[in-house]
């Protein structure tokens, strides 16, 4: 995939996010948590799909992520172990506050995102710049 092709597809994905969290305020919460499982799946696959990419490119940054997807996979479990355990003995105010947490985890989350795509754009930029003094100097050699 290119990297005009990947910018495309994480403008997708971004597009997507808005119109899920749009979609997710009219519906129930059983609705919610049916594409909230299907959420997790997909993403499961395509950091599976990433993985397998990673392992490709002969381990690059490969710890990064691994420590990135381990850490934020234990968030998301005790995250979710709160709320299983005390989903139906809350009352309303611990309700709110979890949603607050969840709210926050949320905002942290994406904070992260726009962290990565930052770096993601002085990577394209990196590469661009190395492209271009590599073709002016096989130019010039020429």
């Amino acid at each position: 995939m290119s990297i005009s092709d990947q910018i495309a597809a994480l403008q997708q994905r971004a597009a997507d996010l808005k119109s899920s969290f749009d979609q997710s305020k009219k519906e129930t919460n059983e609705q919610v948590k049916e594409r909230l499982d299907q959420t997790k799946a997909d993403i499961e696959a395509r950091q599976d799909a990433v993985k397998d990419k990673a392992g490709q490119a002969a381990g690059r940054a490969q710890s990064q992520w691994a420590a990135l997807k381990a850490d934020a996979a234990a968030r998301q479990a005790a995250f979710q172990d709160k709320i299983d355990r005390q989903r139906d003995e809350h009352d309303a105010k611990v309700a709110e506050r979890d949603a607050e947490d969840a709210e926050a985890d949320a905002a942290d989350a994406l904070d992260y995102a726009a962290w990565a795509i930052d770096q993601a754009q002085l990577a394209v930029l990196d590469a661009a710049d190395a492209r271009t003094w590599a073709d002016a100097r096989a130019a010039a050699r020429a």
